[in-house]
C-alpha cells in the first residue's frame, strides 16, 4: 500500500524501534565506523542480525493487523562516507534489495509493509552547528536520494534532523525524486528543534521552499516523548506532525551521548507517553528510538488497542 494510501486509511501506523543502538549492543556483530550498520548487509551473519530485527517488527504490525513503515539501512550512507570508506558497489540500492527482499517473506502481509529509503545530515546529527546549509544540502543528499528513490522503495524518509537549514535542502533534493518523504528532527526538551527553532515555523518553512511537493508530514525521532510539549504547541504543528519515535530515557542528547549502560525510563510511562500522542493529537506514526525495542512496540499496540476496545 502506498505511503499516502496508508496514511491516510490508519488511525495507527507502527514504524521501528531502534536499529543501530541495538546492534551496537550486539556482540555478535561489528559496526563500521563511517557506515554504522550499513555494510551488514554483504555479511551472512550481519544479514541474519539484521533481518532478524526487523521481523521483531514486523512480526508485531503483523499480528496486530496494523500497518508498518521500515526503512533500509542506509542513515550514514551518503557519498562522502562511502567515498572515505572506500566503498565502491551501489550500497543504497543493495540495502534497499535487502529490505524488499525481506518484504516479500511475508507474502499475505507485505501490502501493509512500506519500506522507506533512509538517509540523516552529513555530520553530528547532535550539534546544528555544523548543518548544511540549504543550497548546500540540496547538493549535497541528491545522490543519496536519487539512489534511494531508484532501488524502488515507497518513499524517502531524512532522520534525526538537528536543524531547518539543512532540512530544507534535503527536502529540496527529495522532491526532485517524485517519491513521497518525510523530515524526521531531533528536539530538546523544550519542544524546540536542536537549533532553537519552533516546530510550526520550520514546518511551515519547508512547506513553503517545496511548493511543487510538499512533504507528506513531519516526524520527531530521538527524544523522549514528553519533550514534544504538545500543550504547548500551535494546532498547526498537530496537523503536520505524522509521527514520533521516541527514546527509552528521558535524558538529553548529551547525557546519552557514549553512553556505555543502557538507559531507559519505565515502559509504562514512555509507552502512556506514545498512547496519548496518537489519542489526544492523532500523531499515527509511533515507534521507537534510542534504548527501546520490541517490548516497546508491543507495549504500544497492546495499550492502544485496549484503549480501542475500551472506547477510548
Amino acid at each position: 500500500m502506498p505511503l499516502r494510501d496508508t496514511i491516510s486509511s490508519s488511525d495507527f501506523i507502527l514504524t521501528e524501534a531502534a536499529v543501530v543502538e541495538a546492534l551496537r549492543r550486539d556482540i555478535s556483530v561489528s559496526l563500521h565506523p563511517l557506515l554504522e550498520h550499513t555494510l551488514l548487509i554483504y555479511d551472512s551473519k550481519g544479514v541474519e542480525v539484521l533481518g532478524q530485527l526487523y521481523k521483531s517488527f514486523i512480526n508485531i504490525a503483523h499480528q496486530a493487523d496494523i500497518p508498518i513503515l521500515v526503512c533500509t539501512p542506509t542513515w550514514r550512507a551518503n557519498p562522502d562516507r562511502l567515498q572515505s570508506a572506500g566503498i565502491k558497489v551501489n550500497v543504497n540500492r543493495d540495502a534497499a534489495k535487502f529490505l524488499l527482499e525481506l518484504k516479500e517473506g511475508f507474502p499475505t502481509f507485505a501490502p501493509n509493509i512500506v519500506v522507506g529509503g533512509l538517509l540523516g545530515c552529513k555530520n553530528d546529527c547532535y550539534k546544528p552547528e555544523e548543518a548544511l546549509t540549504t543550497a548546500q544540502a540540496e547538493n549535497f543528499h541528491s545522490w543519496q536520494c536519487r539512489q534511494l528513490a531508484g532501488a524502488g522503495v515507497d518513499f524517502l524518509l531524512a532522520a534525526t534532523l538537528p536543524s531547518v537549514s539543512e532540512a530544507i535542502g534535503i527536502a529540496l533534493a527529495m522532491q526532485q525524486t517524485k517519491l513521497p518523504y518525510i523530515l524526521s528532527f531531533v528536539i530538546n526538551s523544550s519542544g524546540l528543534i536542536l537549533d532553537g527553532t519552533e516546530l510550526a515555523f520550520a514546518f511551515k518553512e519547508i512547506d513553503a521552499a517545496t511548493r511543487n511537493q510538499r512533504p507528506v508530514g513531519y516526524m520527531v525521532n530521538c527524544a523522549y516523548p514528553s519533550f514534544l510539549k504538545p500543550d504547548r504547541q500551535s494546532g498547526f504543528v498537530f496537523k503536520r506532525l505524522l509521527g514520533f519515535q521516541a527514546n527509552a530515557s528521558s535524558k538529553d542528547h548529551s547525557e546519552l551521548e557514549g553512553s556505555e549502560t543502557l538507559q531507559m525510563e519505565d515502559i509504562h510511562d514512555w509507552g502512556n507517553h506514545m498512547i496519548a500522542l496518537n489519542k489526544k493529537y492523532k500523531i499515527k506514526v509511533l515507534g521507537g528510538c534510542c534504548g527501546t525495542s520490541y517490548q516497546h512496540l508491543e507495549y504500544l499496540v497492546n495499550g492502544l488497542r485496549q484503549q480501542k476496545n475500551l472506547g477510548g
